[in-house]
């Protein structure tokens, strides 16, 4: 039968099953009568009945004769269940402490494409309990938006950065608000640091061949949330002090960038990327 074989699957032996099949069928009986319904002998029906009492799985009713009672099956599911996540729980946990969590770490993987890249974001972003540090583009953000927007619901603190207006207006931002930053910059790369425990790094220009990564490593996370807050940091300076002021396209943002640096007596005129 199905069921029998159903019951041994959850841990009971061939004959603990009959038995407690049978006495799910009628309820109670006497060990006698158990082991005439059920196919079992007599000689081993009242050890199968005292396992099924250390199981659970029926009440003994004390008396002359003693009987046997199936425990309602609901009850039994419920207690098999509560088991199985128990046991799970206890083997994920086994599981986790046999994992090297170093050598997770020193692993960099590739992401290709943009649609793997920003299902990596948002991935990320689902998964995230407390801090969020962002470098977006608009183009981006907007694919993004929605699994922002429940993690910032959820308590979830964020903080980006951006050339250009973002679609959304929660969120700590630092924005330019550049109204043809994505016309000036080809590259629109998007960087996330979530809860610490994950960077993500990618282009979001397809026509810019470039891999984007994923990755646990501590260090690549920390350059990561300094960059981001070099650029938060020159952006409340630069607003601070009036450098902003009237600054809505990019030749206006090089033309006072260029400004401050000299007002601080800041070289400037060193690349910004390793192919200037």
């Amino acid at each position: 039968m199905k069921d029998i074989h159903l019951l041994e699957e959850m841990g009971l032996s061939q004959n603990e099953a009959k038995c407690f099949i049978a006495l799910l069928k009628k309820s109670p009986m006497t060990g006698y009568e158990v082991a005439k319904t059920a196919g079992v002998t007599r000689t081993m029906v009242y050890d199968v009945l005292k396992r099924l009492e250390r199981k659970k799985c029926l009440k003994v009713i004390e008396g002359n004769p003693k009987m046997y009672s199936a425990v309602n099956y609901k009850d039994f599911v419920r207690s098999a269940r509560d088991e199985c996540s128990s046991k799970l729980d206890s083997l994920e946990k086994q599981l986790e402490s046999l994992t090297n969590a170093s050598s997770r770490e020193n692993f960099v993987f590739n992401l290709s494409g943009k649609t793997d890249m920003i299902g990596a974001f948002k991935k990320a972003i689902d998964q995230s309990h407390n801090e969020i540090y962002l470098s977006a583009w608009a183009q981006e953000a907007t694919l993004i938006a929605d699994q922002l927007r429940a993690a910032y619901q959820r308590g979830v603190k964020i903080y980006i950065f951006s050339f250009c207006a973002l679609p959304f207006d929660f969120g700590i931002q630092y924005t330019y608000n550049l109204e043809d930053a994505h016309r000036k910059f080809p590259n629109r790369r998007i960087t996330g640091v979530f809860d610490r425990q994950i960077l993500i790094m990618g282009e979001g220009n397809e026509s810019i061949e470039e891999i984007g990564i994923s990755t646990e490593n501590p260090m690549l996370m920390e350059m990561a949330i300094d960059q981001m807050l070099m650029d938060l940091i020159l952006h409340r300076t630069l607003s601070h002090f009036g450098y902003l002021k009237g600054v809505s396209q990019v030749s206006d943002y090089a033309r006072e960038i260029d400004r401050f640096f000299g007002d601080i007596a800041m070289y400037t005129d060193i690349p910004k990327r390793l192919d200037e």
